[in-house]
């Protein structure tokens, strides 16, 4: 498997989770706040899995999930992210 390139990530602002999870992305240079989570539901089996596997790896890099959705009958599942910046975690309730 090839890796994701920064160029093509930017642009295209949609990774899958089998990229995610096998280390093909490098999100350090991605110059965007939210981003997609793409999965496919494979023939006999449930594209949620490795979606959320992705979702709750991408957490640990300060990216949270914003939504998730199905199109196409189930068969592409999405989900958004947003990645949580350092000036936001330091925004007080008071101002």
């Amino acid at each position: 498997m090839s890796l994701v390139s920064p160029q093509q990530l930017a642009q295209e602002r949609v990774v899958t989770a089998e990229a995610v999870l096998g280390g093909r992305v490098d999100l350090d240079a991605y110059p965007h706040r939210h981003l997609v989570v793409a999965a496919r539901h494979p023939w006999g089996g449930s594209g949620f899995r490795p979606l959320m596997e992705a979702v709750e790896h991408l957490s640990y890099y300060d990216w949270e999930l914003v939504s998730v959705t199905s199109v196409g009958d189930g068969h592409n599942l999405y989900a958004f992210m947003r990645r949580v910046t350092a000036s936001m975690t330091g925004i007080s309730a008071s101002g």
